[in-house]
């Protein structure tokens, strides 16, 4: 009998801790009269790209002259374990800042982000991923077989970007290998330059 009225305590204390529990905050988007900000570039999401960027004139320093070239520079950086080679294969900050990051979405002010803080991300990743290339490959001869492509090319307006590339390679047993390393490649005026890197 004891153990029945102790039973019938406790869960008589929990249905009361139950009770005073607050329920989670509601989202703002739910409170009356929310209004989303003003996004006048929504559409930009949607399409990919803004519109209204600016067009520049400053070209992509070093790179290679074709995709296939940067295959090439890329297994022989690899092969000589030289980071510095694939860094200069790479867009760097003042092309970034200025040439791709205002036609990325991203860039519209609603975000908030700045370049600052876009290059900051982007960078960590160059770093991480051409550290791993680098040491994965190291001393061992490579050579570049193909791109393979799983998207399109995206046109911009100043710049076109290939997306979704998995490096082939063939190595010294001659069997083709895939190099997750390259994500996406960007191409101005004759220049090709690595955008996007697996960290």
């Amino acid at each position: 009998m004891l153990a029945l009225i102790l039973l019938a305590v406790a869960a008589a204390g929990l249905d009361a801790r139950a009770a005073v529990t607050p329920e989670p905050p509601k989202s703002i988007r739910e409170s009356p009269g929310y209004a989303p900000p003003a996004d006048p570039e929504s559409a930009s999401v949607r399409i990919g790209r803004r519109t209204g960027a600016p067009l520049v004139s400053e070209p992509f320093r070093g790179g290679a002259r074709s995709l296939e070239a940067l295959g090439r520079a890329l297994c022989w950086a690899a092969h000589h374990s030289s980071a510095d080679t694939v860094w200069k294969l790479s867009i760097d900050e003042r092309e970034f800042k200025h040439i791709l990051w205002p036609e990325f979405p991203q860039s519209r002010p609603i975000t908030g982000i700045t370049p600052d803080d876009a290059w900051d991300l982007v960078n960590r990743r160059f770093q991480a991923g051409i550290h791993r290339f680098v040491q994965d490959y190291a001393g061992e001869p490579i050579t570049f077989v193909r791109f393979d492509r799983a998207d399109t090319v995206a046109r911009y307006k100043n710049f076109r970007l290939h997306n979704g590339l998995t490096m082939v390679v063939r190595n010294t047993a001659g069997v083709e290998e895939r190099v997750d390393f390259v994500r996406a490649v960007a191409e101005r005026k004759g220049r090709f330059k690595l955008q996007g890197v697996s960290d």
